[in-house]
């Protein structure tokens, strides 16, 4: 197992089905990571608290305000001592097989790039079902797909900075150009994909909570399977002491019928969105 010198970071708030999975997923890859919580009402702090590691430092500020989103994560870069730094939500989950190639990138080519974009699986419905790339495919360095910009190498970007309001903040340099403008030849594309659970039940106290910032993101549809489960994040298959919830099993029979009536309706919306773009 490799580890590069990476500082994880994460603002976090009623994550408490994915959060052990999430921070076990990178702990072995990373030098140290930073969590600020904006005000958990469920089991969220009380997981991270079963994770015995010294390399999390967490810190409680509770926030309503997107404003104040961007100024944590400005202070999480602040604190940052590593070239690079690792964004992670607590619904991104890491097989090991990225997280070796991940590091592997950085010790071997690091020094000359700017950033690191990992694919995704969007889940839907379970851990074993995605959204396909034409449901809402993202625009990156001439790619497109589900992914995002996750490690950035704040050595080779001078005057790095927040700007923007949660969930819509970026990262930009001196001159206040997005990174995501930036030369694509300093940017690399990951092989493999981290699990994302954003259209998942993500907190026990419910799928769509007022209390917690753009959590509206609930969604019903058939999707595609994942195409080989022994790629799997390993961490799925551990015991998780916290056992908020399984997370294991197949999504049910009502789901599936209701993702068969929903899904034809949504397609027929987005073709009639990209065809009026």
């Amino acid at each position: 197992m490799s580890k590069a010198d990476v500082t994880a970071q994460m603002v976090v708030k009623n994550e408490d089905i994915y959060i052990w999975y999430s921070i076990t997923s990178i702990l072995p890859y990373i030098d140290r990571l930073l969590i600020t919580d904006t005000g958990s009402t469920d089991k969220t702090l009380q997981i991270i608290s079963t994770i015995r590691s010294e390399k999390i430092e967490i810190e409680q500020i509770k926030s309503d305000n997107i404003i104040e989103i961007e100024s944590m994560r400005q202070q999480q870069l602040a604190k940052t001592r590593t070239d690079w730094i690792w964004i992670v939500d607590g619904d991104e989950i890491y097989p090991g097989s990225l997280g070796e190639e991940i590091t592997g990138i950085i010790k071997s080519k690091g020094s000359d790039l700017e950033g690191i974009v990992v694919q995704r699986f969007d889940l839907l419905g379970d851990i074993y079902h995605y959204q396909p790339d034409e449901a809402g495919i993202y625009d990156l360095f001439g790619r497109k797909g589900h992914f995002a910009l996750r490690l950035i190498n704040k050595n080779n970007i001078k005057g790095l900075h927040i700007e923007g309001n949660y969930p819509y903040e970026g990262y930009y340099d001196k001159y206040s150009t997005e990174l995501i403008n930036h030369n694509p030849e300093k940017y690399v594309f990951t092989d493999g994909k981290l699990w994302h659970a954003m259209y998942l039940q993500r907190s026990t106290s419910g799928k769509n909570l007022s209390n917690t910032l753009h959590r509206n993101k609930y969604k019903i549809e058939t999707g595609l399977h994942i195409p080989d489960t022994s790629l799997l994040p390993e961490v799925f298959l551990k015991f998780n002491p916290s056992s908020t919830k399984a997370i294991t099993q197949n999504r049910g029979i009502i789901y599936e019928m209701t993702a068969n009536i929903i899904t034809p309706l949504k397609k027929i919306k987005r073709k009639i969105w990209h065809l009026l773009k």
